[in-house]
């Protein structure tokens, strides 16, 4: 059985088309989609997180919501 390999990133917020995208993780910038799951670091861990728009972007740690603020990068693991 292999091990998943996962690749870390951060996300950033484009104001020209208004969405987060992931940078670092890939050769170029890869658009997140609502409903996307990945592991957002907390502190010194990575959490499973699930971005969502509401009336602004928030992710979801089980059931605690998180704001994010479109000017902050957020380290992440895919």
């Amino acid at each position: 059985m292999t091990a998943k390999t996962s690749r870390e990133g951060r996300i950033l917020y484009n104001t020209r088309f208004e969405c987060w995208e992931i940078w670092d993780a890939y050769s170029r910038p890869a658009v997140v989609q609502c409903g996307e799951s990945f592991e957002m670091k907390v502190g010194d861990a990575f959490l499973p997180c699930r971005i969502e728009l509401d009336s602004d972007w928030v992710v979801y740690f089980h059931s605690t919501r998180f704001h994010l603020h479109p000017s902050v990068s957020y380290w992440i693991r895919v």
